[in-house]
């Protein structure tokens, strides 16, 4: 009986939680179509500190950041949200947009097309998306192989058998993509939320100056202690920061 009432009482905390969730995004919401862009700011943060993930909460709060002319924390939140939805066309373009208004920018080499393809298609695809064409793959050619040996030998198998092959490469092909995604999403990459920030030789106080980057600055994390991140940035340049300047994505 204790414990079916306390179930019951956990199910009842939960269930308010999630409601109060939900009246702090339409609430956000409200206030964004009034512009008041700072209270919907405090809004959409409120429910992000509920662990709710969502595309539309870091797509939204993302577009509240930018009104406010926040870029590094508007450009934060796109970022978030295009892992969430890798191919949403108003993250897309939001998240581009947002990157004209930095004052640091990176003349970089034209990648080859295989390569720049595969950087792209490598982003298009969410990791639950590739998991679930995995299986569907999966499944294809165990049916494959079975109808296989139940036609060996007439018509139907002469096709069967070919496409069963096919269905195999795909399944390898796909497999690498996922272990390729996986360990994409362990990469931990830094935006700078501060208008501007050192750059440092090593992560003690003092120590000299490399360059200075400025808000909405990306740049891929390489190491950690307990208060320095070294970053490498999109030129090859390193250094350390900061905890306190950057958001993690």
């Amino acid at each position: 009986m204790r414990a079916f009432l306390l179930w019951s009482l956990l199910m009842m905390v939960t269930s308010v939680f999630a409601v109060d969730a939900e009246g702090l995004m339409v609430q956000g919401n409200g206030h964004y179509e009034k512009g008041e862009f700072e209270s919907a700011i405090a809004s959409y943060e409120k429910v992000l500190a509920t662990d709710m993930v969502s595309t539309t909460l870091h797509y939204n709060l993302g577009c509240a950041y930018f009104s406010e002319k926040e870029y590094g924390k508007a450009i934060l939140q796109f970022e978030k949200a295009r892992q969430l939805s890798p191919r949403n066309p108003d993250v897309l373009h939001n998240l581009e947009y947002s990157r004209l208004f930095l004052k640091d920018r990176f003349e970089l080499p034209e990648p080859m097309p295989f390569i720049a393809w595969f950087k792209a298609l490598r982003k298009s695809l969410s990791l639950a998306e590739l998991k679930l064409l995995e299986q569907i793959l999966f499944s294809l050619l165990i049916l494959g192989i079975i109808l296989s040996r139940l036609t060996r030998g007439n018509s139907i198998g002469r096709v069967i058998t070919p496409a069963t092959i096919v269905t195999g490469v795909l399944l390898l092909v796909v497999g690498g993509w996922l272990m390729d995604r996986s360990i994409a999403l362990n990469e931990k990459h830094a935006i700078l939320l501060v208008d501007e920030a050192e750059v440092t030789s090593a992560p003690i106080p003092g120590s000299s100056t490399l360059f200075v980057i400025h808000e909405g600055t990306s740049a891929e994390i390489l190491d950690a202690t307990d208060a320095w991140y070294e970053l490498r940035l999109d030129d090859g340049k390193t250094g350390w920061i900061i905890h306190e300047a950057v958001g993690l994505y």
